[in-house]
């Protein structure tokens, strides 16, 4: 399962969310900003409250990186 971390606001967080879609990846949005759960996931997961983040099962990117995410989606 993909997961993004994100909040409506973050340019960031919507590149990485169209890259997804673009690749036909279907995956589960979390709001941190109105999901305190999900942010406290986020935090404990990545140590930091830097967004957007993309989880891949185990493994997460932190930020707008292709490379990561394309490497990421080949493993799942």
């Amino acid at each position: 399962m993909v997961k993004v971390y994100s909040a409506p606001d973050c340019s960031w967080c919507k590149k990485t969310k169209d890259y997804l879609k673009s690749k036909k990846i279907d995956y589960v949005d979390v709001n941190v900003q109105d999901d305190i759960e999900g942010r406290d996931e986020m935090i404990q997961l990545t140590g930091d409250m830097s967004i957007p983040v993309v989880r891949f099962n185990d493994n997460y990117v932190v930020g707008f990186k292709k490379d990561e995410i394309d490497k990421n989606l080949a493993m799942i």
